[in-house]
């Protein structure tokens, strides 16, 4: 009798961002291991616990309530509202997505880049 092994789950999409434009006017997120932009919303969890309380629990959900009023006033929906991450410290920002960078799979950079078989 063969044993089945369960398939294992990717790893979760990690993006990094840069600056898009001279003027500094745009930041363009891209799949990377850096892992240093992040989509807004906080995790919020079930009940209270040592490490995350009820008063963490209310705070947690008031942030997330300011993110989707801040996102649902975006006129733009090219862009989405995103943490970056510098020196150890988050920063909200309108990211857009669809820069192709060396951590994205061999078919997307091809296909991109139009580059032959």
């Amino acid at each position: 009798m063969s044993v089945i092994k369960p398939t294992p789950k990717p790893p979760p999409e990690t993006y990094d961002y840069m600056w898009a434009d001279q003027a500094g006017t745009k930041i363009d997120c891209y799949k990377s291991k850096q892992n240093k932009q992040t989509v807004c919303r906080l995790w919020q969890v079930k009940e209270p616990s040592a490490f995350h309380d009820a008063a963490m629990m209310e705070a947690t959900a008031k942030i997330n309530a300011i993110i989707a009023r801040v996102e649902r006033s975006n006129p733009d929906k090219a862009r989405h509202l995103s943490f970056v991450q510098f020196r150890n410290r988050l920063m909200l920002v309108w990211a857009s997505y669809g820069r192709i960078g060396p951590a994205d799979d061999l078919k997307t950079i091809r296909k991109r880049l139009k580059l032959k078989r």
